[in-house]
């Protein structure tokens, strides 16, 4: 039986390690896509990649398939204002049928409707013109497949194979286009479409490992993207801890870092950007689940996002029964600084051979 003393040298460890990730958040940054994560995860400051059991494994780090034994469908809507970003998620994950490895399937979609000016060569090597108020429409189809194995009692490992196709693309008003331009700008089409930087079909990977050295403390490490494609699909980093202090209550704290989905102009003299940089971003988030009477989770957390030095406040909410086997969540990120951005999502989940107690939580 564990000792009082060794008990509490466990706690001080679990809560330096949190201390350690959150001063991974002084790297510089700059602007980049938005990273879609699961419907506990939004209610817990984007965290939980130590513990990202089923539709949150696929969207976080494939390895956390393989930390419980359950078979689950979900689904979820989310919201995201001022842009009208509606984003859809569908996934099915089995850790039961072969004990040897979970297998997961997901499709994402998205369309969103972003406010920003952009630059348009009008001809010549000087001459520009600001686009201001032209519609522009952002959509997206991810779909993948997860793998994940257990390697004894304390170590998973998995890996999603993913293929994307996004679109960026803006529509000009018969005023905004000048007979000629689109021979002058490349990026406009005969119907005076402008291509800001679509991403059609390609193919992208995610591996991740999940370690649990003892007790309720877990480790999670993810390379997201490793096929980087640009700033829909970036190459990130993932470092997530997680600590199940009982059967109700948990504790997680992630550090994302994006390599290569953000690019700054240094040099604007000519018509269009003549060279960019690009540069590091950091997102953290620490979140906390509490089930009540084991069957209503009250999610509560925090994010910071070094692009626009941006603080978010995350909150949830749900429902589970396990007989018969299904839960309810929703979630909101809500922004308190560097503009007013709102996300809510709501999500339903089925589940079959409810999660063991202590293992990635309700």
């Amino acid at each position: 039986m564990m000792g009082p003393m060794c008990a509490k040298s466990r706690r001080v460890l679990v809560f330096r390690c949190f201390g350690i990730a959150a001063l991974l958040t002084a790297i510089p940054t700059a602007h980049g896509a938005e990273p879609q994560v699961g419907l506990r995860s939004l209610a817990m400051g984007d965290s939980l990649r130590a513990m990202a059991t089923q539709s949150e494994g696929m969207l976080l780090n494939p390895s956390g398939l393989a930390l419980t034994k359950q078979f689950q469908v979900s689904g979820f809507y989310s919201l995201r204002l001022p842009s009208v970003g509606h984003f859809l998620h569908a996934s099915m994950s089995d850790s039961i049928t072969n004990s040897h490895f979970a297998l997961g399937l997901y499709y994402n979609y998205l369309h969103e409707t972003p406010h920003f000016a952009y630059r348009l060569r009008n001809g010549g090597d000087s001459f520009a013109q600001t686009v201001q108020g032209a519609e522009i429409i952002r959509t997206g189809h991810e779909s993948g497949t997860a793998l994940a194995v257990p390697i004894g009692e304390r170590v998973s490992i998995g890996a999603t194979l993913k293929y994307g196709y996004y679109t960026l693309r803006s529509q000009l008003g018969q005023d905004m286009a000048p007979p000629g331009q689109s021979a002058a700008d490349s990026r406009i089409d005969a119907e005076n479409g402008v291509d800001l930087g679509s991403v059609g079909h390609v193919v992208t990977f995610d591996v991740g490992a999940t370690v649990r050295p003892f007790g309720g403390l877990h480790i999670g490490v993810v390379g997201q993207n490793l096929w980087p494609h640009g700033y829909e699909l970036p190459t990130l980093l993932g470092i997530g801890l997680g600590y199940q202090f009982t059967d109700r209550l948990m504790l997680a704290a992630d550090t994302v870092i994006n390599f290569t989905g953000n690019e700054t102009c240094v040099d604007m003299s000519g018509a269009t950007c003549g060279e960019t940089v690009r540069r590091t971003t950091v997102r953290f988030g620490i979140g906390g689940e509490y089930a009540i009477a084991g069957k209503v989770p009250l999610r509560l957390g925090y994010l910071y996002d070094d692009n626009l030095h941006r603080h978010h406040a995350t909150f949830g909410l749900g429902y589970m029964s396990s007989d018969p086997g299904f839960a309810l969540d929703v979630s909101v990120r809500q922004a308190v600084n560097a503009g007013k951005e709102t996300v809510m999502l709501i999500g339903f989940r089925i589940l079959r051979d409810v999660i063991p107690s202590g293992e990635g939580g309700p």
